[in-house]
């Protein structure tokens, strides 16, 4: 049967008109005919409002038995992921949006579809994003899905300026969420327990000062949370935080917020004329790019396994064994650059003609123009 035909067999079963079923969706008769006639079909964004209507899964609407699509389903996941990793970001959305017209509830694809939009200034990108992870909520099984997705919509609303409802969904999440991590701590006892719990703290200070950094740098520059002098001070709280628990140096991938920081405050040092201050930012600056781009060379990708050569060191980051999760990572890269390469380009920009001619600003613009990689 096609779409069509199970929506006018479920409409009718249910003895609805489709005047009502029009009303209900906020559409014409018009459409509802046309669908089902199988002359349009009905638009990803109300399959969850019939799936609720007819009190059936979305699947069963579509005709689809999802368990004899699910290997390709995962064939065009990955392949999507690949594409991720690789920084072709348009070519696996447009795999996504191939992927969801012929299976529509594959909810990973439909994930990484709204995820990509989120990005987007385009308020249609955004909308469709909404639509997406609404869309999840409402009928993905997994609830950890589920409570992705609100997280998600959360942010979403916020960004497109609807705070009531950012805030009406804050206060609907469950509380507490107990993740997989936290549930496998229950059942530990003893060294698992603790190798265990190393993880979690590594993930949970990770996951920290990442927000402490969104945290300062809200709303932009144009419309700072905190004053200049305050943003400084919260910005080398936070290399304070990093020093202090990556003890060995060991920053990993965490080593990108330092470069994101030194370059922030260099900028805002420069703009208040403090130009001791500023170049030092820039030197420990270049320092970090060069430790980091060592490091993470051949490591972005999807599911990479960190070598023996590249374990961290630090108390509460070092590895149990080659098996430990800690070593296994999947980071996306949105550029072909290194960091080198992209911060010698924002050194060009005209906002630091003043120190052109400086030594010490020609020294670290040379040693990341030595290491650029695009």
């Amino acid at each position: 049967m096609t779409i069509g035909s199970n929506i006018k067999k479920l409409r009718k079963e249910r003895d609805i008109t489709q005047e009502q079923l029009a009303e209900f969706l906020h559409l014409t008769p018009s459409a509802i005919s046309q669908w089902e006639t199988d002359r349009v079909l009905p638009d990803i964004q109300y399959l969850p409002k019939l799936a609720n209507l007819f009190k059936v899964s979305a699947d069963e609407i579509l005709g689809i038995n999802i368990e004899k699509n699910d290997e390709e389903i995962e064939n065009i996941y990955n392949e999507v992921r690949e594409l991720w990793c690789t920084a072709r970001r348009d070519e696996a959305a447009a795999l996504c949006r191939e992927g969801l017209d012929r299976f529509p509830t594959a909810y990973n694809l439909m994930e990484e579809l709204a995820f990509y939009l989120t990005y987007s200034d385009e308020r249609k990108d955004q909308e469709e994003s909404i639509s997406l992870w609404e869309c999840i909520r409402a009928n993905a099984s997994d609830e950890s899905r589920r409570n992705w997705a609100l997280g998600n919509l959360i942010e979403m609303y916020m960004k497109t300026g609807e705070v009531e409802k950012a805030k009406e969904l804050a206060e609907s999440v469950p509380s507490p969420i107990y993740t997989k991590s936290r549930c496998r701590l229950m059942f530990l006892r003893g060294e698992d327990w603790a190798w265990e719990m190393c993880s979690q703290v590594t993930a949970e200070f990770s996951g920290f000062i990442w927000k402490l950094r969104n945290l300062v740098n809200a709303f932009g520059d144009n419309h700072p949370l905190f004053s200049d002098s305050e943003r400084l001070v919260l910005w080398q709280k936070l290399i304070d935080f990093v020093k202090i628990f990556y003890e060995t140096g060991d920053y990993g991938f965490d080593e990108q917020l330092l470069i994101d920081v030194h370059y922030k405050r260099a900028k805002l040092l420069l703009k208040n004329g403090q130009i001791e201050d500023t170049l030092f930012e820039l030197e420990k600056l270049c320092e970090h790019i060069i430790h980091y781009d060592n490091y993470s060379d051949g490591l972005l990708g999807n599911c990479v396994v960190i070598p023996k050569d590249k374990w961290p060191t630090s108390l509460l980051t070092r590895p149990r064994d080659e098996n430990d999760s800690k070593l296994e990572t999947t980071v996306s890269s949105c550029s072909t650059e290194n960091e080198a390469s992209e911060h010698k380009r924002l050194l060009e920009d005209s906002y630091f003609d003043v120190l052109r001619d400086n030594e010490r600003f020609k020294a670290v613009y040379q040693t990341l123009s030595e290491n650029a990689r695009s």
